[in-house]
Order: C-alpha cells, then sequence, then structure tokens
C-alpha cells in the first residue's frame, strides 16, 4: 500500500513487492486454505506478469489493486485478531 500511495506503479517497482509479500503470506502457518487476500495477490501478479517493466499501472488499475491490497490487509488482520 506504501508503494502505490507513493506513485510507484511501473511494473518492476511492484512485482518485487507483491511477489515478496505472496512469499510471506505463504509462510504464515494460521492462515485458512482459502484466504482470499492470496489468491488477490496471485491475480495481481499473473496481470503484471502480463504487462513490460517499463510498463505501469493506469489509475483506474492503481485503484482497484490499492482497494484490493487494503481490503486483504483487513481480512489478514481481522483472521489473525480472531485466533
Amino acid at each position: 500500500l506504501d508503494a502505490l500511495r507513493l506513485n510507484m506503479t511501473a511494473v518492476d517497482q511492484l512485482h518485487p513487492l507483491l511477489s515478496d509479500l505472496l512469499r510471506a503470506i505463504n509462510r504464515y502457518p494460521d492462515l485458512p486454505v482459502g484466504f482470499a487476500g492470496k489468491d488477490v495477490i496471485k491475480r495481481w501478479l499473473i496481470t503484471l506478469n502480463k504487462m513490460r517493466a517499463a510498463e505501469s499501472l493506469d489509475e483506474a488499475a492503481v485503484r482497484q489493486l490499492t482497494f484490493d491490497i487494503d481490503s486483504a490487509n483487513s481480512e489478514f488482520y481481522r483472521l489473525i485478531s480472531d485466533k
């Protein structure tokens, strides 16, 4: 979220961050198998993989990615606080 708020919208800026986030989620043992945030990140990684490194997300895509990551983040904290 911080990267998006700092106007980092290029594929080569976002892809490593989302990849790291997915790896971190995969290492978290208490998340349920159906954690929707994981699927959201995977879909965005697929989207970024279809683009060239120098390309950037347009304003609508940035807004959607911000919304999706924020929603996944909220779900994550809700899940871990219920434990």
